[in-house]
């Protein structure tokens, strides 16, 4: 095992001991736990303070889980909540399309689906929950585009590029720009075979009160059967829908999506 590597694997099992403790601990006390010097338990201590996963007591001098690792329980739980609140949205998708239902999210450089629902039909579309896709494309990954501001779209397309998955992909920063355009315009975006021959997709956003994309609500099928004729019909029905879900839910107003490190692709 490699210096850096076990230096992680320290670090998070420090994390973990904390967690389980329910209480500070001193660095004896951690020490003792972990069965490491006090000197190496003070040496990870310190980057896990630098980056506010660790919290140290001023008074009594002992440590705790610090903000950053709150912060992260709390997105792991809205990020919970979101998928258990929005599952009948999804559900009535199905029922109303026939086809595939999924709900995504930005996720850096990438979407990622959350959570998926499939109709009783012999061919259904799969897509993992936790998986992640171009942002260039899909339906859901240009919702998340057209809502950044243009320097954070130029950006994402300057580190990761075009990803050519089909002929129909598209490859340049113009047509990128007049499709996001055609999203604004029209309120829900589509992946015509884009992303892989013969699907077609189609997703709407859910906004929060400051008007702002949280999550893509969508649906996706074989082109013979989502065909071109169907897409006005589907997209009213998924904008409806979506715009629904996001009153009904009474979303809170979140922040303007960050720029964050690149999403490898496999």
């Amino acid at each position: 095992m490699s210096e850096n590597v076990q230096s992680v694997e320290r670090a998070l099992d420090m994390v973990g001991t904390l967690v389980a403790a329910h209480r500070p601990l001193s660095v004896a006390e951690l020490s003792q736990r972990m069965q490491l010097a006090p000197s190496t338990i003070h040496r990870i201590l310190q980057t896990l303070l630098a980056k506010g996963y660790v919290h140290q007591d001023p008074v009594n001098k002992r440590y705790d889980i610090g903000p950053e690792i709150v912060e992260i329980s709390r997105s792991l739980y809205l990020r919970y909540d979101l998928v258990r609140r929005v599952r009948p949205y999804l559900q009535e998708l199905v029922d109303a399309t026939g086809e595939t239902a999924h709900l995504a999210e930005l996720y850096g450089t990438a979407a990622m689906y959350l959570s998926q629902l499939e109709p009783l039909t012999m061919m259904r579309m799969f897509t993992t929950p936790g998986s992640v896709t171009p942002l260039t494309c899909s339906d859901v990954g240009k919702l998340f585009l057209a809502d950044l501001p243009g320097s954070s779209v130029e950006m994402i397309v300057q580190k990761v590029g075009f990803i050519a998955r089909t002929p129909h992909t598209i490859v340049s920063w113009e047509r990128l720009q007049d499709e996001l355009r055609v999203v604004r315009e029209q309120g829900y975006a589509e992946d015509d075979e884009e992303r892989e021959l013969g699907v077609r997709c189609l997703s709407a956003p859910l906004l929060n009160g400051a008007g702002k994309v949280i999550a893509a609500l969508g649906v996706a099928g074989p082109s013979g059967r989502l065909t071109r004729e169907r897409v006005p019909e589907l997209s009213q029905r998924i904008r409806v829908i979506a715009q629904r879900a996001a009153h009904d839910l009474m979303l809170a107003p979140a922040q303007v999506p960050e720029f964050v490190p690149e999403v490898r692709l496999s």
